[in-house]
This record gives structure tokens, C-alpha cells and sequence, in this order.
């Protein structure tokens, strides 16, 4: 693996500590209900009246199509389809790890705030804070791309960003989460994914280009072979 280098992991890591106290921050103003306001305002202004019209219908595509059950199965077949291609077992790890602690971490917020969502239900995995919805695209489509590309161009990180945007918009226009679970689930998301990439920049070991043979180049002059009856000094006349 190329290496990041220390600069450039070194930021990834900045980025994921802010990321991540911005989520505890954002914890603590939910659990002890200082957002609420906002929130409220928030679900009023997306879904007026809550009613259930074209618009809806229209997000909902969005929606169940990038549910976590459909975006993890994804990430899934990348990283096998990796790992079998390099015959490497790293790749598979390096995804079932970012996958497993983004889950943990998502799973253990919600079970311990137990946050109803705008229609006073709760899941059956947990509250609504954070959106499981937003951790998952995030942390399944970015996942792929780190598991195919050693360092995706930042194009590719503009698409997998409008992706996940664009969930948190219909999660909205929906009411199906507060803006706050929204925001959430992108910090989350967010944290746990800056840090691999930094992790993964200073690690030693190849993720991209293990398994594949090495070329090596001879130099035009004076490595490769010589020809019989010829030697580096002067040609004979």
C-alpha cells in the first residue's frame, strides 16, 4: 500500500476527532431534550401537516432503496470480490471493521437514548437518534470505495457525500427522522470514516496493490544483459 503519508493522515484523523465531538456534543443536546424546538420546527417546515402526498411517494424510492439491509449487502460483495481478486484476506477485514464499529456505535446511541421518532414510535433496534440510515450509505458506499481505490479522487467523495445528503433530505421530507437524527447519523458516519482512512493511511501492509505481481524496469544503460562478445568499453573497429 502507498502510503498516505503522515500529513495527509494526520488530517483524516483531525477531521474524525471533530466529527466525533461534534456527535457527543450533539448527544448530550438531544438526550437531555435542548434540540426539540428546532426539531419540531424542522419536521413542521419539511412534512406540513404530515401529509403524505406525491412528495413523499417520490423520496420513499430513495429511501427503502438505500435502506441499510440493501447498501450492506453491497459493501459486502466489494469487499469479497476484492479480497478473492488479490487473494488477500485484508480488504474483507478492513470493511467488516468499518461496518462493525460504525454498527456498534450506531446500535449502542440508540438503545441507550431510546428517542422516539416524529411519530412517537420507536424501532425495534433502538431509538431514531442517530439515522441508521445516514451511517450506513455513508460508511457502505464510502467503504467500497476505499476497499477498490487506495485513495479515491475527491470527485468520487463529492458522489458518495450527494448520496447520503440526498437521504437526509427524504428522511426529512418524510418526517421518518428529526433533523437532529439526521445530522447525527452524518457526523457518526462521518467520525468512524475519517478515522479508517487515517488508520489505514499509517498502517503497514499493501490494501490496494497486494496480490498483484511486481514489474520491475531495467535500466536502458547498463543493466541488462550484455550481448556475447561485447564489452562497456569501446567498440572494436
Amino acid at each position: 500500500m502507498t502510503s498516505l503519508g503522515p500529513d495527509r493522515s494526520r488530517g483524516w484523523f483531525v477531521l474524525a476527532a471533530v466529527a466525533a465531538v461534534a456527535f457527543l456534543v450533539l448527544t448530550v443536546l438531544v438526550a437531555t431534550d435542548a434540540t426539540q424546538d428546532l426539531d419540531v420546527a424542522a419536521r413542521d417546515y419539511f412534512r406540513p401537516d404530515d401529509v403524505w402526498g406525491t412528495t413523499q411517494i417520490r423520496v420513499d424510492v430513495i429511501v427503502e432503496g438505500l435502506k441499510p439491509r440493501n447498501v450492506a449487502p453491497l459493501l459486502v460483495l466489494v469487499a469479497v470480490a476484492v479480497s478473492l481478486r488479490r487473494k488477500s484476506w485484508r480488504p474483507a477485514v478492513f470493511a467488516g471493521l468499518l461496518a462493525g464499529v460504525a454498527g456498534v456505535l450506531t446500535m449502542l446511541t440508540k438503545v441507550i437514548l431510546e428517542r422516539p421518532d416524529p411519530h412517537d414510535d420507536m424501532s425495534a433496534v433502538g431509538g431514531s437518534f442517530p439515522s441508521g440510515h445516514m451511517v450506513s450509505v455513508l460508511i457502505c458506499l464510502g467503504g467500497a470505495l476505499l476497499v477498490v481505490q487506495q485513495r479515491p479522487r475527491w470527485w468520487e467523495w463529492v458522489l458518495v457525500g450527494l448520496v447520503d445528503l440526498a437521504m437526509g433530505l427524504s428522511l426529512l421530507l418524510q418526517a421518518a427522522h428529526w433533523l437532529t437524527d439526521v445530522v447525527g447519523g452524518l457526523l457518526l458516519g462521518v467520525a468512524v470514516l475519517a478515522a479508517a482512512i487515517g488508520w489505514r493511511g499509517t498502517a503497514r501492509g499493501g490494501w490496494v496493490d497486494e496480490g498483484r505481481p511486481r514489474r520491475t524496469r531495467q535500466r536502458a544503460v547498463g543493466t541488462g544483459p550484455r550481448a556475447p562478445g561485447r564489452t562497456g568499453g569501446a567498440h572494436s573497429p
